[in-house]
């Protein structure tokens, strides 16, 4: 197992991968946050802990396929069960999710530009 002190939250991870795939873009939609956090936790192990006084536990890689990333990957959403808060990874593990996020054979959306329309 990880240590605990090498862990950071998901949604930090998402935000460092969302840096790294678009660099120099300060918009971090929550649903591409949802995405990115998806595809890391493909890629390498989730842990999870009630609160932030408990133990991490390592996440059984079949609850995170049949759970669905919120919130900002702040949430793993569990069919027939409370979601998933304080969800972790490993901070050691990160560079070569990077590096296999880089060569997916699909794309991740690019997020948009602007949320805001322009009147024509």
């Amino acid at each position: 197992m990880a240590d605990e002190f090498d862990l950071i939250p998901l949604a930090r991870a998402a935000a460092l991968a969302h840096n790294r795939m678009y660099p120099g873009e300060s918009v971090r939609d929550m649903k591409t946050l949802d995405l990115l956090a998806l595809a890391l936790s493909t890629l390498l192990p989730l842990y999870q802990r009630e609160n932030e006084k408990d133990t991490p536990r390592r996440l059984d890689p079949d609850e995170v396929a049949h759970g669905r990333f919120t919130r900002g990957a702040t949430r793993l959403e569990l069919p027939n069960r409370p979601p998933l808060r304080f969800l972790m990874v490993s901070r050691r593990d990160l560079p070569a999710a990077f590096e296999a996020m880089a060569t997916l054979p699909i794309r991740l959306p690019r997020p948009p530009a602007s949320s805001s329309t322009r009147g024509a």
